[in-house]
């Protein structure tokens, strides 16, 4: 067996991509569950999941327990396992996980990813205030626009990008539509996601939803009136070029958020390490990992979306940021498993209803519209649909919904 000195040098010589929330991951929760949408998404087949994925067969995985946490930190059989030399930390599976199981490590995760957009989007708003921002064919006179972006490293190595109104990340998977509407209500008029040609980098495949979180980005700013245009730029600096007399991002590495965040990356790697060595020699952890709040996005976009000012009370709330849950009693069998599996607690029992049925709470601000509720429901008795009310999305109490008892219903599906 190696010596806890071995253990440790082998498990900091890796950063983790992420560490791994057991209670929200899908298959570590339930046996049934067939999620692996972390894998799904993955661009080079670095992840497995499953009880299959310590099985010293499967090439994408080493099943010698002491070879280091890899790219995910977890305990147990279950749930993903990613190949660390295969990894490109592209950060997809992070984004995609349905449940938010995935939590970054620095320096990619989530306060420092959202302290970026919130430092593009103001210094967007400096920036045309000093007559520097926008495009460099605005007529002279004309207030300069308001623009703050995401770019990937290799895109702000091939251009002159402005370091101070662009946030260079690793990869653009990375960025979500929470990060989008961060930097808008901080400031900026457009935002721009500047990709590098992906025909031969090995995250090419990663970045392909990214449209549809620019869309759906774009979907919540309108419902919000939010005065900004989300844009996906292929060609061009999308007015996000640096000054003559600044220096570029592209040419500044030290503006990148790896190097921004190098100490406290090597930080999360040896607390980590320390946590993995106690519970090998079954130690119990004074240090636990240093797991941030799966929900850190989400209460960023809700405090976002509030603190710009509410629109219309009855107005529907785009589904990307909450849907309504119904359950239609009469195909109901009253097993409350929607509840019981439900990885965030956005569907919970309250207690006992008239007649002896259950009661249970819908809290919409914790749904994350995974689908695991819908899905577990044998009757099709459950439905989530965008029809949630904006009122409702910001009501101080959860939505009761009333079950009936456990019973056998015919139509199963």
């Amino acid at each position: 067996m190696p010596n806890l000195i071995d253990i440790t040098r082998r498990m900091t010589e890796t950063p983790p991509l992420a560490f791994l929330q057991e209670e929200r991951c899908l298959p570590q929760r339930d046996l049934t569950a067939t999620c692996a949408r972390c894998a799904e998404v993955c661009p080079v087949d670095a992840i497995v999941v499953g009880r299959s994925a310590g099985n010293s067969a499967n090439p994408l995985v080493n099943s010698d327990p002491f070879s280091g946490p890899g790219s995910v930190v977890k305990e147990g059989p279950a749930g993903p396992r990613i190949d660390v030399e295969v990894c490109v930390r592209c950060g997809r599976c992070v984004v995609a996980c349905p449940t938010g199981a995935l939590v970054a490590a620095p320096p990619c995760d989530d306060d420092t990813l959202l302290a970026e957009a919130a430092r593009v989007g103001t210094a967007a708003v400096v920036r045309a205030a000093d007559g520097e921002g926008g495009a460099a064919s605005e007529p002279i006179g004309e207030p300069a626009e308001r623009v703050a972006g995401f770019a990937c490293e290799r895109a702000a190595r091939s251009a002159r990008i402005d370091a101070e109104r662009v946030a260079v990340v690793p990869c653009l998977a990375w960025i979500d539509e929470t990060l989008i509407v961060h930097a808008a209500c901080a400031g900026a008029e457009r935002v721009a996601l500047l990709p590098a040609p992906c025909a031969s980098c090995e995250h090419a495949a990663a970045v392909a939803a990214l449209p549809h979180s620019v869309e759906q980005a774009q979907h919540i700013l309108d419902a919000w009136d939010v005065p900004c245009q989300a844009v996906w730029v292929e060609q061009g600096s999308a007015g996000l070029a640096a000054p003559l007399d600044a220096e570029a991002a592209g040419e500044l590495s030290r503006r990148g958020l790896f190097s921004q965040a190098r100490a406290a990356l090597a930080d999360t790697a040896v607390e980590a390490a320390k946590t993995q060595v106690e519970a090998l020699v079954g130690q119990s952890s004074k240090h636990p990992s240093p797991n941030q709040d799966p929900d850190r996005r989400r209460w960023q976009l809700l405090d976002d979306l509030h603190a710009f000012g509410l629109p219309d009370a009855h107005a529907v709330v785009p589904r990307c940021v909450a849907p309504r849950v119904s359950i239609e009693v009469e195909h109901c069998s009253g097993c409350a498993l929607c509840a019981e599996f439900c990885p965030t607690g956005a569907l919970h029992k309250a207690g006992k209803a008239t007649g002896g049925g259950t009661l249970l709470e819908f809290d919409a601000a914790l749904c994350r519209d995974c689908g695991v509720c819908s899905d577990t429901c044998r009757y099709g008795a459950l439905e989530c649909t965008e029809t949630l009310t904006v009122d409702e999305l910001f009501a101080l109490e959860p939505r009761t919904l009333a079950i009936p008892k456990r019973r056998l219903v015919p139509n199963r599906r």
